[in-house]
């Protein structure tokens, strides 16, 4: 992402750079809005009336119009008049309207440029292990973080291998709640991987969703009061679909076969590869495979919760909303990692000592093959076609080459595991390492940030809310590369995530034994702040304007569209903490209580043979287009 002074300026110089052609300061508005369609598709003399464009690139969560940069959006004419009216459209859509009608003659630079394209990439948060790993060489410099005196504190029974045996933890842990400020989760986590128990800690009985008398609390002064919660997940769909994700893992991990890692090029020219169009390559190419990386877990038993009234967040008029520290097994944020140096040194070994004994040293072609560039680059698709795809975090290169692919399949090399306990097989990790390796081992579990929503007595809000979040699935709290073009708005605006990532919905074991009232617990990522619309420029409230478009395109509603309920954070979720800009501005919604689907009300329709419910749907869907202008304080095209 990029400041929006420069944001446009950046795509006028790619597109200069690629097409040759200067298209000047295109940017109206005298400053207003930086985020616009500038761009228009030339049309053929005699070309047809365009009554349908075929489909292009999308994402789950955008709505039909995607682009990966601003410029890919362009007005165009549907027929040859420029009379009729012009609409807004993608290159991806137009150009393939223009391959199947015979117009790309009359717009070879819009063709070219949109043969530039890369489709949508999803855009994960900041490796949250290598956050964590930092955050730990902090607290274990001294630097950071009150530490536990008393190391019985959180004593009670633990059974063998149990993660969160406090007690037993290398120093400086375990830490005194909220004295360490953990860094905010903001990674997915499958659904399978939700915790199944929740253990909170509450000593200033929060969990009754009453305000807090006193928010100058010392955790240390007061004894620690525990409650099991377990996960509660409402939606059968969703219960589903973690019984086949877990029987999938197993089935995985029982037919477990050596996985391809790599693919290695020898090759006698200089030639770059870095680019999108496809590279013919001359030499030999090689199939680097490895023994299967250590299974994923399939479950997590056990998270603790730790609750104070010194986080507050706020209070409504439905619930209690708290920063929250969530304690989970390590292994729930880590990914097993192999060495690409490593298996580059080793490929090269075995290729040389093959071609060492196979290939006569005063042969035609001996010294090509050994003085060739060895180009080792991590495969994501291998096609049959021998066409091999090679995907980094910014570019995609094409190499195409004809002849047979060996395999080599490299077993010195061993996996490793950032959330074990023990160092990296090599240095290479410690230099990609944001703060290298650690001098001791950490404890088995980490703690991050989440916010913890607790439901006032008697209130079923937040109950529908924990369901609507199920229902979403993953789509809509995902990040995508690109922009996206909500109608009515005239203008692009960001692919960014509609919803706060869910992590759970949690109720209270036995609760109907006492007397007393123990909210159910919603934990989400901390999305930031409630938005001040006269504080927001004409990009920024636009964004949040697509956020209940987009919702709307995917046939939800909100039900409460007011600033309290879109959040502002600082900063890109995929920069590490220390790199996040105050300029850098994301936007979410939340309070999802009141949504209501599409899908229900034409069932109940359905059921009632007629159309009351999905009637009652669209207006509240039109009421909330309607309310846009007022409520973020901006001319709002309808």
């Amino acid at each position: 992402m990029f400041d929006k002074d420069l944001e446009y300026q950046w795509h006028l110089d790619l597109y200069k750079k690629l097409c040759g052609t200067d298209l000047g300061d295109a940017t109206p508005g005298g400053g207003r809005n930086r985020r616009v369609v500038v761009r228009r598709w030339p049309r053929a003399p005699n070309g047809a009336v365009i009554r349908e464009l075929p489909p292009g690139y999308t994402t789950p969560s955008s709505t039909h119009l995607w682009g990966e940069r601003l410029l890919d959006f362009f007005s165009f004419s549907r027929g040859t008049d420029d009379r009729l009216n012009h609409v807004v459209s993608t290159s991806s859509r137009l150009s393939a309207w223009m391959k199947a009608n015979g117009e790309t003659e009359y717009a070879k630079d819009e063709m070219i440029w949109a043969n530039t394209e890369e489709p949508p990439r999803l855009r994960p948060a900041a490796d949250i292990m290598e956050i964590i790993n930092a955050k730990d060489l902090l607290i274990m410099m001294g630097s950071y973080a009150q530490f536990l005196v008393d190391n019985d504190y959180f004593s009670q029974p633990k059974p063998a291998a149990y993660p969160f045996d406090y007690k037993n933890y290398p120093d400086p842990w375990p830490l005194v709640p909220f004295s360490s400020n953990p860094p905010t989760l903001q990674s997915q986590i499958p659904f399978h991987l939700l915790p199944e128990t929740l253990i909170v800690h509450d000593p200033f009985r929060l969990l009754h969703a009453r305000t807090p008398r006193d928010k100058d609390v010392d955790w240390t002064s007061v004894d620690d009061v525990t409650h099991k919660y377990k996960l509660d997940l409402t939606v059968d769909s969703i219960k589903e679909n973690i019984a086949l994700e877990r029987s999938k893992i197993e089935e995985i991990t029982k037919n477990a076969t050596p996985v391809t890692v790599g693919i290695s090029f020898y090759r006698s020219d200089e030639r770059d590869l870095g680019d999108s169009n496809p590279t013919s390559v001359p030499g030999n190419a090689y199939k680097i495979t490895v023994p299967p990386p250590p299974p994923p877990p399939i479950s997590v038993p056990e998270a603790h919760l730790f609750l104070s009234p010194a986080h507050t967040v706020g209070s409504g008029n439905h619930s209690r909303v708290y920063h929250a520290e969530w304690d989970l097994p390590r292994s729930v944020f880590s990914k097993p990692k192999i060495c690409n140096t490593c298996l580059e040194e080793a490929a090269r070994k075995i290729i040389s000592d093959m071609a060492g004994s196979t290939m006569d040293n005063n042969s035609p072609g001996s010294n090509n093959f050994f003085n060739g560039n060895l180009d080792f680059r991590e495969a994501q698709q291998i096609h049959e076609d021998h066409t091999h795809t090679l995907e980094d975090e910014k570019t995609t290169s094409y190499i195409e080459y004809s002849g047979s692919m060996d395999a080599i399949h490299i077993t010195t090399v061993p996996w490793y595991d950032p959330a074990s306990s023990s160092p990296p097989p090599c240095s290479h990790f410690a230099q990609s390492s944001v703060c290298g390796s650690l001098p001791e081992s950490p404890p088995p579990t980490a703690q991050v940030s989440v916010v913890a929503k607790l439901s006032l007595r008697g209130d079923n809000h937040m109950k529908r809310e924990a369901a609507n979040y199920q229902r979403f699935g993953m789509q809509f709290s995902q990040h995508w590369t690109g922009y996206t073009l909500a109608t009515p708005l005239q203008d692009p605006t960001p692919m960014g995530a509609i919803t706060p990532v869910f992590y759970g919905y949690y109720s209270k074991e036995d609760s109907s034994d006492s007397d007393q009232y123990f909210s159910p617990i919603l934990l989400l990522e901390d999305c930031g702040t409630p938005i001040e619309p006269d504080k927001l420029d004409f990009d920024d409230r636009q964004e949040c304007a697509a956020l209940v478009l987009r919702l709307h395109f995917h046939r939800w509603t909100q039900g409460s569209f007011w600033p309290r309920n879109i959040l502002m954070q600082l900063g890109d979720h995929a920069d590490f903490p220390l790199m996040k800009s105050a300029n850098d501005r994301r936007f979410r919604l939340i309070d999802f209580g009141r949504a209501k689907c599409l899908m229900d009300a034409q069932e109940a329709d359905y059921s009632r043979s007629d159309n009351l419910y999905q009637k009652y749907w669209d207006d509240e869907r039109f009421n909330e287009k309607s309310a846009i202008g007022r409520v973020l304080e901006f001319h709002y095209p309808t």
